[in-house]
C-alpha cells in the first residue's frame, strides 16, 4: 500500500522523509484489533451497546434503571472504557431494572423479550469475566492514550509507554491472573461455571487381567485458551509491531539520552551513524561536536538536561548554538518529527464552532485568524482586551453631527 500512495510521492521528493504513525491512533487500533480477534469479545461489546440502546430508548426505562449507562462510539475509543466502567459500577442496578421490566405485565411483549434476552446474556460467567477484564485493560489503555496525546511528548516517552503496556499484558497472561479474574467474576455474578465448560468422559483401556474399568470425569473450559489468551496475545502482538516502528525512528538518536553515561568513543561512533544518514544536514565535524557537548553536560553535573527539549532550551538560554550548531540541527530534526497528530486534528474540529451559519460569508483570512484564536485559547484567555477595544473604538469613531 506504500508503493504508489502519498508516502511514495513524498519519498520520491525527499528520500530522507520518514512515515510516522500517530502513537495515540495506533494504540486505538491495537484495541480495535483485539476486540475483533475472537467471538466472545465481539459479543461482549455488542451487549454493551444493546444495554445502552435499550435503556436510552425510553424515559420510563431510564427512570426504572436510575443509573447511568454509556454507549460505544466509532470515533472515540475512550467511549469503550466509559461503557465498561459504567457496566461494572451499575451491574446490580442494571440486572434489577431488567428483572423489573421483564416481570412487569404492563410492559409490551417486545420490551419484555428484549429485557429477557439482555438479562440472559448478563447472567453468565463469561460476561462478568469480560466486564472486569476489559474494564481494567481499557482503563490503562485510555489513560495511556491521553498521555500520548500531549503536545510536548517525544519518541522516547512513546516507546516507554508502549513497553510498559507490553510488560503489563505479559504479566496478565498467566494462570494466576486468569484465576483472579475468574474469582472476581464468580463473586460478581454468583455463577460458578462457564457456559462453554463441558464434561468429558475418559475411558481407560481395560486389560484382560484387570477388574471393571473406571470412568474418570475431567472438567475443562476452552474460555481461557480461546478467549482470554487470544485477546492478550493479540494485544501484545499489535503493541510490539507498532512499538518496533517507533524504536526504529528513535534508534539513531538514542545516544543523546545517554551522553553522560557513554564513553567518548561510543558517542563518536553513534554520532557518525547519524551524520552518515543526514550527510546534507550534518557536517563531518558533528561527531567531534557531540564529544565536546558530552563534556559540557558532565561539567554541569546534576543540572544537566535529560530530555531533548531541555537540551534545546539550554542551547538557546545560554547562547550556545554558535558552539554546537549541528547538535542544534539534529535535536530540532527529532523534535520536529511528530509523535502524535491529535492536537492538529482538534484544530480542524474547532472550525465547526468558528464558522457557523451566521458566518457563512466569512473570508478565508478572517476564518484563519479566528481559528488560531480558538485553537490557542489558553493564550487568548490571558489577553486583556480593554485597551484593544478602546483603541479600535477611537480609530473607528465618527464625528457627531
Amino acid at each position: 500500500m506504500y508503493y504508489a500512495g502519498l508516502q511514495a510521492k513524498i519519498k520520491e521528493a525527499n528520500p530522507l522523509a520518514k512515515f510516522v504513525p500517530c502513537s495515540a491512533h495506533s494504540l486505538n487500533l491495537v484495541g480495535t484489533n483485539a476486540v475483533d480477534c475472537c467471538t466472545q469479545a465481539v459479543l461482549f461489546f455488542n451487549l454493551l451497546q444493546n444495554v445502552y440502546t435499550f435503556f436510552t430508548a425510553s424515559t420510563h426505562r431510564w427512570k426504572v434503571l436510575n443509573a447511568s449507562v454509556k454507549g460505544l462510539s466509532e470515533t472515540r475509543w475512550s467511549a469503550r472504557d466509559d461503557a465498561c466502567q459504567s457496566l461494572n459500577k451499575n451491574w446490580s442496578l442494571i440486572i434489577n431494572a431488567l428483572n423489573l421490566i421483564n416481570n412487569d405485565d404492563t410492559e409490551k411483549t417486545l420490551t419484555r423479550n428484549e429485557a429477557s434476552g439482555i438479562l440472559n446474556k448478563l447472567n453468565n460467567l463469561e460476561t462478568a469475566f469480560l466486564s472486569i477484564f476489559w474494564g481494567q485493560i481499557l482503563h490503562r489503555f485510555n489513560l495511556t492514550s491521553k498521555k500520548l496525546q500531549a503536545v510536548n511528548i517525544d519518541f522516547r516517552v512513546v516507546c516507554e509507554l508502549y513497553k510498559s503496556l507490553i510488560t503489563y499484558i505479559i504479566d496478565l497472561r498467566s494462570d494466576k491472573n486468569y484465576e483472579y479474574f475468574k474469582q472476581c467474576a464468580i463473586e460478581k455474578s454468583k455463577i460458578k461455571q462457564f457456559q462453554s465448560c463441558t464434561k468429558r468422559l475418559k475411558i481407560r483401556k481395560q486389560f484382560f487381567d484387570e477388574g471393571p474399568s473406571k470412568e474418570t470425569t475431567v472438567e475443562y473450559s476452552d474460555f481461557k485458551v480461546k478467549t482470554y489468551f487470544v485477546i492478550l496475545d493479540q494485544l501484545r502482538s499489535q503493541l510490539e509491531k507498532r512499538n518496533e516502528k517507533y524504536e526504529n525512528l528513535l534508534k539513531n538518536y538514542n545516544f543523546f539520552f545517554k551522553l553522560t553515561e557513554m564513553t567518548s568513543i561510543k558517542v563518536r561512533k553513534n554520532a557518525e551513524i547519524l551524520q552518515n544518514e543526514y550527510k546534507d544536514d550534518l557536517s563531518t565535524l558533528f561527531a567531534n561536536e557531540c564529544v565536546h557537548f558530552r563534556s559540557h553536560l558532565l561539567s554541569i553535573g546534576d543540572e544537566a538536561p535529560k530530555t531533548i527539549q531541555d537540551m534545546c532550551g539550554v542551547l538557546r538560554k545560554n547562547d550556545l548554538i554558535g558552539m554546537y550548531p549541528y547538535i542544534d540541527v539534529s535535536l530540532r530534526m527529532l523534535l520536529c518529527t511528530p509523535a502524535s497528530n491529535c492536537s492538529t486534528e482538534r484544530s480542524f474540529s474547532c472550525l465547526k464552532r468558528v464558522k457557523t451559519y451566521l458566518r457563512s460569508c466569512i473570508s478565508a483570512e478572517r476564518l484563519s485568524d479566528l481559528a488560531i484564536m480558538n485553537i490557542e485559547f489558553d493564550v487568548t484567555a490571558k489577553i486583556e482586551f480593554d485597551d484593544i477595544i478602546n483603541e479600535f473604538a477611537t480609530l473607528q469613531s465618527r464625528r457627531k453631527i
